[in-house]
């Protein structure tokens, strides 16, 4: 979702007439939406990361706040750190290469969602600004630490959907308060944290009380009305959550991908499972690799394009997706296989 919508959005103004027609209009309208992935990713991750704290609880009495911290290192910080080495440092002395407003303390003390919305304007870099939503997810666990570190009983799962809940709503007044600045209710931690939080309350609620249950009698067409009733909000949300109404946009939206979440994961009824994908299960593996990399390949394939005159069609633009997506997909892998397995298989000290 993310991919497609900065395939559509990036470097748009190169491409030729054909962008005016009616069905590209309409094919745009709906790749807008895309933004909404990220939305998904922080409800998952939330619930994933909760889900097997839980599990730890269950099985040792508590968490071990040293190991937790050691396995967000090794997973989220040597790509992170990569990519801000080759935006700050590399990137300025290559060909069409450009240095960057962005600061470098920021991005390095996981602020860079702060400091695009105070200079992601004015700078012109975007592969740096998907970090913004990784600075997102490592506040909400490091937050989550600290608390951990300095409270015992929290260490043993008790009052987390207490957090989760505060955290939503704190995240709704932050939203009601900041109606009128864009940048704000997009970047801000406070204004996306509920997507984190509806994850972590859902893994709490299905570990907890098994809400997984309430699926069991839902009948297949049910699941796809409800299916059909989110994808709308989706596509009309820009109509429907107007005013008041835009701070409680991000909560149910990420309600709905924590049915996604929990119909996909443990329905009897479901009417299609998504893992039946060919190499679904394997490309996930991939994600964060492909998530970091895929707008420098934007970037540098976008100039190929426009440079060699290949602009002028909607085949050639279903190319470039194309060949992007291929190209970021293959370093993903390489990235996997040759720099981060390595680190990742150091996980098994800190378990």
């Amino acid at each position: 979702m993310v991919f497609i919508f900065h395939c559509f959005t990036l470097n748009r103004y190169i491409w030729g007439d054909f962008t005016n027609s009616n069905a590209f209009k309409f094919i745009y309208k709906l790749a807008s939406k895309g933004h909404h992935g990220v939305g998904l990713f922080f409800v998952l991750s939330g619930f994933l990361i909760t889900f097997l704290l839980l599990n730890e609880i269950s099985k040792n009495g508590s968490v071990n706040v040293k190991h937790f911290f050691m396995r967000r290192i090794l997973r989220i910080w040597p790509l992170y750190f990569l990519l801000l080495l080759f935006g700050f440092f590399i990137f300025p002395h290559l060909p069409f290469g450009q240095s960057t407003s962005h600061s470098l303390l920021m991005y390095g003390s996981f602020l860079s969602n702060i400091d695009e919305i105070a200079v992601g304007l004015t700078d012109s870099l975007n592969f740096l600004t998907v970090n913004w939503s990784v600075s997102i997810e490592e506040q909400f666990y490091l937050s989550w630490m600290f608390l951990m570190a300095v409270l015992p009983f929290f260490r043993k799962g008790k009052y987390f959907h207490l957090y989760f809940i505060v955290l939503i709503l704190i995240s709704i007044c932050f939203r009601f308060l900041n109606l009128a600045d864009e940048r704000t209710l997009y970047f801000h931690t406070f204004a996306v944290i509920s997507d984190l939080a509806i994850g972590g309350l859902l893994a709490y609620l299905v570990q907890k009380y098994s809400i997984q249950k309430i699926l069991k009698p839902i009948k297949k067409i049910h699941l796809l009305i409800i299916y059909a009733i989110g994808i709308c909000l989706i596509i009309t949300s820009n109509a429907i959550f107007k005013g008041v109404l835009f701070s409680i946009e991000k909560v149910v939206i990420g309600l709905f991908f924590a049915f996604v979440i929990l119909e996909q994961v443990y329905s009897d009824n479901s009417f299609y499972k998504i893992d039946k994908v060919p190499y679904f299960f394997q490309s996930g593996k991939l994600t964060y690799g492909f998530y970091m990399f895929h707008c420098v390949f934007i970037y540098y394939w976008s100039i190929f394009f426009d440079n060699n005159g290949f602009t002028d069609s909607v085949w050639q633009f279903i190319l470039y997706i194309l060949v992007v997506f291929t190209s970021t997909y293959a370093t993903a892998y390489l990235s996997m296989k040759c720099f981060e397995k390595p680190l990742l298989d150091l996980k098994r000290y800190f378990r």
